[in-house]
């Protein structure tokens, strides 16, 4: 039996309980008979009396109201109010129409391409960070230009950082010439200490910010980015910018690649890959040789020329640094 649907707290419950059972009794009694703080009787008290379930018309005669009568008042005064939540509820579906309307003006609207044109360098920014902050999948960034200046990079860093925290992909392109500043390949080196991926290409492009692939941000004119941004939605362009990206990038080499280039690899014939192969299996010359079906003296000269590429002073040394070099 649960009353606090009718508005009766467990404690008044049981102020009116003892009411009930000693009938003119004061309300200072109560208290001491149901061991409860004076505070918790007042309030139990004054819930009764707005609920007209005591008479405390003496509050050193107090007489409880009879059951039947006082439960019953309450019982239907609560199904008034939920009666009128209902029709409240029902009539909720009044708005269908209004709503309908909403929809119809917007599939008039469709043929205008879903191009946003945002001026004000203020409200650019606050729009790309409002797409950041809402954005669950992948950043996709092209920056043609030089180096972020100090400013940039401290504005752009906390953001990065959060993004990636918050588990986003981020892939990024740049242009050599961002990687003149040092500050820059600092910022750049941290992004893909977190995680990420950074690619660097001299190819033209055109700069470019796309979130979730649902929402591109490029520039009014690509020659002055001052004048501001426009934000693209219409998932023919998305496709196409998306197409557009993914070509640099396959195109693009990785940041460590760039700023610390490997070394080149050798060009090795196919008999010299079948020779440093079995190198590193045969334990005799001829037997390595009749592998390979050539004669023991080729097969030595095949294998003093590797040892002197490898720099190697035993065959032992020369397969070990072929693997190191990755040449096997």
């Amino acid at each position: 039996m649960d009353l606090s649907v009718i508005g009766v707290t467990p404690e008044a419950e049981a102020v009116y309980r003892y009411f009930l059972r000693h009938r003119g009794e004061s309300v200072g009694s109560v208290p001491e008979a149901l061991d409860l703080d004076p505070e918790t009787v007042e309030s139990a008290v004054e819930t009764l009396d707005r609920l007209a379930m005591l008479d405390l018309n003496d509050r050193h005669r107090v007489t409880a109201t009879e059951p039947r009568v006082a439960i019953e008042r309450l019982v239907e005064q609560r199904l008034e109010e939920l009666n009128a939540e209902i029709r409240r509820v029902f009539g909720a579906r009044d708005a269908i129409s209004s709503f309908l309307e909403d929809k119809r003006e917007g599939d008039r609207s469709d043929a205008v391409l879903d191009i946003e044109r945002v001026e004000s360098g203020a409200r650019v920014r606050q729009r790309l960070d409002d797409l950041a902050f809402f954005s669950y999948k992948e950043t996709l960034c092209l920056h043609p230009g030089g180096p972020f200046n100090e400013v940039m990079i401290e504005s752009a860093l906390p953001l990065d950082t959060r993004s990636l925290r918050r588990g986003l992909a981020l892939r990024e392109i740049f242009h050599p010439k961002a990687l003149e500043d040092q500050r820059m390949v600092s910022y750049l080196r941290e992004l893909a200490h977190l995680g990420a991926e950074i690619r660097v290409t001299d190819q033209p492009m055109d700069r470019m910010l796309m979130y979730d692939r649902s929402v591109a941000v490029v520039p009014i004119d690509p020659k002055a980015h001052s004048t501001g941004a426009l934000l693209v939605r219409e998932p023919g362009l998305i496709s196409q910018l998306v197409i557009y990206f993914e070509g640099l990038w396959k195109a693009a080499v990785p940041l460590a690649d760039h700023l610390d280039p490997p070394g080149e690899e050798p060009t090795l014939s196919k008999m010299e890959q079948r020779v440093l192969a079995v190198m590193a299996t045969a334990d005799k010359d001829e037997i390595a040789a009749r592998e390979l079906d050539i004669s023991v003296r080729t097969y030595r000269r095949y294998v003093a020329d590797l040892m002197a590429r490898l720099g190697a002073v035993n065959r032992f040394q020369a397969a070990l640094r072929a693997k190191e070099e990755n040449w096997i």
